[in-house]
């Protein structure tokens, strides 16, 4: 009975610790800009993998490895929608935001 308890948890505990080791590897700024994402981005991007609510967004994961860094950070600097159509909103970004999101876009890139 035991050893079948056993079989039956060890996957529940795997998940358990990947997850969380996942959680570690992100930076406080990569963590921030993740956020920053899951309230402005995940009505139409899946933040990491995974299929997005709009079909014509790409998973941020993939919109992360369209670009370099440099060019994205500059286009946001600017206000330009980064290879978005008229669909997307308007988004006005305060102090940090834009390195939080770089951040995270950079740790998607890495696979964390």
């Amino acid at each position: 009975m035991l050893k079948r308890l056993l079989i039956l948890a060890t996957p529940l505990i795997l998940a358990a610790c990947a997850t969380d080791r996942n959680a570690n590897t992100l930076s406080e700024e990569a963590i921030k800009g993740r956020a920053f994402a899951q309230e402005n981005c995940a009505s139409c991007h899946a933040l990491d993998d995974g299929v997005s609510p709009n079909p014509n967004a790409p998973t941020l994961r993939r919109a992360a490895n369209r670009l370099p860094a440099w060019a994205v950070e500059a286009s946001f600097e600017r206000g330009v929608q980064v290879g978005h159509s008229m669909e997307m909103p308007a988004f006005v970004f305060e102090d940090g935001d834009i390195a939080n999101l770089l951040a995270y876009l950079e740790a998607l890139k890495a696979g964390q």
